[in-house]
């Protein structure tokens, strides 16, 4: 198994984070950083709502995007290993250095 697609990710006071709610192939090495950043985005919502409903829905508003990203950019790099030495090899020589800035740059934080 390589993937959890789950629609839903809490339900009522019940939320999942981490691989529990959005597994993906280990290619970009994001499963515990995503982990890490969920309980933190959670954390702040936790904080900051007026209900732990609230809460709930606002880390999933803020968390989908980029998780969603992640596993693209995931799926992307998969495909790219998955084409014939021969085509893989020249597209890496030629293009591996942009491949590895535009999948993994925005997940750097500007200094």
């Amino acid at each position: 198994m390589e993937w959890v697609h789950v629609d839903e990710w809490y339900n009522g006071r019940v939320v999942l984070i981490g691989d529990a709610a959005h597994a993906s192939s280990p290619l970009m090495g994001q499963g515990g950083c995503m982990a890490m950043e969920d309980a933190f985005v959670l954390a702040e919502s936790l904080r900051s709502a007026v209900s732990v409903e609230i809460a709930l829905a606002e880390y999933v508003r803020r968390r989908k995007p980029r998780v969603n990203w992640v596993q693209q950019q995931s799926i992307a790099t998969a495909d790219g290993l998955r084409a014939p030495p021969p085509v893989r090899n020249a597209m890496l020589r030629e293009h591996g250095n942009q491949m590895m800035k535009s999948r993994f740059g925005p997940l750097i934080p500007a200094a």
